[in-house]
């Protein structure tokens, strides 16, 4: 007993003198408890729709209200009691803006009144298989629930559904663009999170201060060295993708080569900053982990819609780079999407990868400058 008491004094001393590696323990299962209580539902709420009303009646007007008035659904280019066209919704639904649109027929009321056989179709983005049928069961039931109100005619509704994008609705097509995400940053971030902190453990750190290579060029330097590893991971695990999982590739491959180019930089970038925070590698492995996996596999929309979100979990999405390029990919390789959409998640990549550089070399200058 004696003996192993020693031991347990021993061990206790080790973990004491190592409190960063504890907060990160303790940190983690708690992060993990505070997310996926908010985060895993697979309720959706404030879902994007169009609506095409060929009918104009009143009992369309009706069925409209019927869907936007239940807390699931709200419109996108309803206006003055009008609604858009086909050919506006198809392009809404190409770049993400709407999941659904449903098209109301020119004799919906005269049929309905007559207690004949009627059709509404229902035109649903199927990139994401999950949401795609919750989506599916919402607008089903509100229209069955809607028509109930007026006789019983449910044997004389036809449901006419389209699936775009994924049309056999595998989750295969929604996930692996997103594990591909994921690992893109996660093994960018990694590559560089060890730069510095190697440096410090093995000490030619020092040299590094006393060097005539400024902080800036360094710290680009580092980032810069990495992208051609990286770029062949990405490579590499596209190619898995499309000859091992058979996922479709629909758009232009250019385009999302220069997205990843930009979205490997950002994830570069992060890891040199984790690398000049870290005391060694270890921790910045750790951190690396911590910072990359959780958060994009929770809060970016790779398992989760970001509408099911709370408000406060949402904001935090927006600070998260998988976020951006989550849609990039999925748009390109599963809609064939092209450049113009995706102007606006390649600018807000390109900003991360300067405030985070930017970050990283101020924080390496500093500790230049206290050293000397």
């Amino acid at each position: 007993m004696g003996r192993i008491k020693a031991v347990v004094k021993k061990e206790l001393a080790h973990i004491i003198r190592d409190p960063k590696s504890l907060v990160i323990i303790f940190i983690m299962p708690v992060m993990m408890v505070f997310i996926y209580g908010y985060a895993i539902t697979f309720d959706l709420n404030n879902i994007k729709i169009g609506i095409v009303d060929y009918s104009h009646s009143e009992i369309s007007g009706k069925l409209i209200k019927k869907f936007l008035n239940n807390g699931y659904f709200s419109a996108v280019g309803l206006s003055g009691g009008k609604t858009g066209s086909i050919e506006y919704f198809e392009r809404k639904l190409k770049d993400g803006t709407i999941k659904e649109y449903i098209i109301i027929p020119p004799d919906f009321s005269k049929k309905i009144k007559n207690g004949e056989s009627t059709e509404v179709s229902f035109v649903i983005d199927g990139s994401d298989s999950n949401s795609a049928n919750i989506i599916y069961q919402y607008s089903e039931s509100i229209l069955m629930d809607f028509i109930s109100e007026f006789q019983d005619i449910k044997k004389f509704m036809n449901i006419n559904t389209k699936i775009y994008y994924n049309s056999t609705l595998k989750s295969s097509f929604f996930f692996i663009p997103g594990i591909i995400s994921l690992l893109l940053l996660m093994v960018s971030a990694l590559l560089t999170s060890l730069s510095i902190s190697r440096e410090k453990e093995s000490g030619s750190i020092e040299l590094l201060f006393i060097s005539p290579i400024k902080s800036r060029e360094l710290i680009i330097g580092k980032t810069f060295s990495y992208i051609f590893v990286a770029f062949a991971v990405e490579v590499l695990i596209l190619l898995f993708s499309k000859f091992w999982f058979n996922i479709p590739i629909r758009g232009n491959l250019l385009v999302l080569f220069m997205f990843s180019l930009i979205y490997i930089l950002t994830g570069l970038s992060l890891g040199i900053l984790i690398s000049t925070v870290a005391p060694d590698q270890k921790t910045a492995m750790l951190g690396t982990l911590l910072i990359t996996m959780l958060p994009s596999i929770m809060l970016s929309g790779f398992i989760f819609p970001l509408e099911s979100l709370n408000i406060i979990l949402k904001s935090f999405s927006y600070i998260i780079p998988a976020t951006y390029f989550l849609k990039i990919i999925r748009g390109v390789i599963l809609k064939g999407s092209g450049l113009s959409i995706f102007i606006k998640e390649g600018g807000i990549l390109i900003g991360m990868t300067i405030v985070l550089l930017s970050i990283a070399t101020s924080r390496f200058a500093a500790k230049r400058n206290i050293s000397r």
